[in-house]
């Protein structure tokens, strides 16, 4: 959902799937073939990838860094291109110390000079192949994608018209909600919101990150509305209210929205546990009566914005209907951006 999702307009899953593929079909092509050598040219075009793949994987864990989040399976696949760079070179026999002289060697070769490299590359083979194998990988990735929360499935460029026709409304927010962005930027982003809502929940995993980037551009206010008909909805309000009073509303925030389905004290427990709070303090702090008369005056401006369900989400008054589309969230705040000027 957020801008570091694609590389040169493409999506990130794609290039990882041409990659493994890739190597894993030269590997297979060299421990089944009858002649090892007609996989060699394959298997040295996997091993130049792969030190490319390991400078993704480098860039990939300084975004990852720049929002603050941990993503496991990432992690585990970064490891993967590691271990990839090291086992590929072991079939072409070349040590760790002959790396230099191999893809210089490599590269002349394939450019047609002259050079010391034992094998032909057939870099036209191998660009035949991987050219193949990169069409087929983007049409698994955009049939996968389809129907799927935060895919690109509307025309952006009416959507965006659609959202400035409507007259912005004067929304108001309470001074003590927590800021994401530039508290002093032009643009005001508004969310209303449940914890306990299945579609706020989606929200935090969409919506939030289609705004990295715009950091020095937008001011994200988030605004508790805990629903009646959620029995946890308000309790964890209280949570996250507490979160940003000892330090870290952010880190509550996503804690809950990624543990919904266990709401309660016990939850609320480890999350301060896992930051160093004191639980019984915290505790105490989700039921306490400025936190209570916190969440009610929240209810209060939702209803005066004429709420009817969560999330509720204004950029500069204006309601956001596809938030649920990072593109699209992504093209009205550039819109905003421009009639700032």
């Amino acid at each position: 959902a957020s801008s570091y999702a694609r590389m040169f307009g493409i999506p990130v899953a794609w290039w990882g799937f041409l990659f493994y593929v890739f190597a894993g079909l030269a590997a297979l092509s060299g421990a089944t073939g009858e002649k090892a050598s007609t996989a060699t040219p394959f298997v040295a075009a996997a091993f130049v990838m792969s030190i490319f793949a390991v400078l993704f994987s480098v860039y990939k864990a300084y975004n990852l860094y720049s929002m603050g989040l941990l993503c496991p399976v990432c992690v585990g696949m970064y490891a993967a291109n590691l271990g990839l760079l090291f086992t590929l070179p072991l079939s072409l026999k070349k040590g760790v110390s002959e790396w230099g002289s191999f893809l210089g060697a490599y590269f002349s070769a394939a450019m047609g000079k002259t050079s010391t490299l034992d094998f032909d590359p057939k870099i036209k083979n191998v660009s035949i192949v991987f050219l193949l194998l990169f069409i087929v990988g983007g049409a698994g990735a955009r049939q996968y994608q389809k129907g799927m929360p935060g895919a690109a499935t509307v025309d952006t460029d009416r959507t965006v018209i659609e959202h400035f026709r409507q007259r912005p409304k004067l929304i108001l927010t309470n001074d003590e909600a927590p800021v994401w962005g530039n508290p002093d930027a032009k643009i005001t982003i508004v969310e209303f919101a449940d914890f306990q809502c299945p579609a706020c929940q989606q929200a935090a995993a969409f919506f939030k990150p289609a705004l990295v980037g715009f950091e020095d551009d937008v001011k994200f206010v988030f605004m508790n509305f805990p629903l009646q008909m959620h029995s946890m909805a308000r309790s964890a309000a209280g949570a996250a209210i507490c979160g940003q009073q000892f330090g870290d509303f952010w880190g509550v925030h996503d804690a809950l929205f990624e543990n919904q389905a266990l709401l309660g004290n016990r939850l609320y427990e480890t999350i301060a546990e896992e930051r160093g709070w004191d639980p019984d303090e915290f505790k105490a702090c989700t039921t306490s009566g400025s936190v209570v008369a916190r969440i009610d005056r929240e209810l209060e401006m939702g209803s005066a914005a004429e709420l009817r369900s969560t999330p509720y989400i204004l950029i500069n008054g204006r309601k956001l209907s596809h938030w649920l589309i990072a593109d699209h969230v992504r093209a009205v705040i550039r819109e905003e951006i421009r009639r700032q000027q």
